[in-house]
């Protein structure tokens, strides 16, 4: 069922006239500062946030429930980011399956993030 979701939203994104955006670490978070009112979006589970996140992020886990969970999130520009680029590309496929056209996905996730040297929040120890 997962599956056959994840298959039906990138349909939907496809024909919406929105195109996938990846960009690399340094041209997201060069893409970010330049938006204004844009909205970052974490969807990594709680465990993983508690260890450490991208400064001013939301969080809405991607789960079973993730398409519930967006009934409330503006249509702004999406910065979405996991811990690898998987979940995040699955949540911005749905994304923009949903009628959000700016959504931005961080390639290679905080993987990537950390490995180019960029800056994170850390969990208070």
């Amino acid at each position: 069922m997962k599956r056959y979701l994840f298959v039906l939203s990138a349909l939907l994104a496809c024909s919406s006239g929105t195109e996938q955006v990846v960009l690399s670490p340094t041209e997201f978070q060069s893409k970010l500062k330049d938006t204004p009112d844009a909205i970052l979006l974490d969807v990594r589970r709680p465990e993983e946030i508690a260890v450490e996140r991208l400064e001013n992020s939301q969080s809405i886990v991607f789960d079973d429930s993730f398409e519930t969970k967006l009934d409330d999130l503006e249509k702004k520009p999406l910065f979405v980011y996991c811990a690898s680029g998987k979940r995040s590309a699955k949540a911005a496929a749905i994304l923009r399956g949903k009628g959000y056209k700016n959504v931005y996905e961080l390639e290679g996730g905080l993987g990537a993030w950390k490995e180019a040297g960029l800056t994170l929040d850390q969990a208070q120890q």
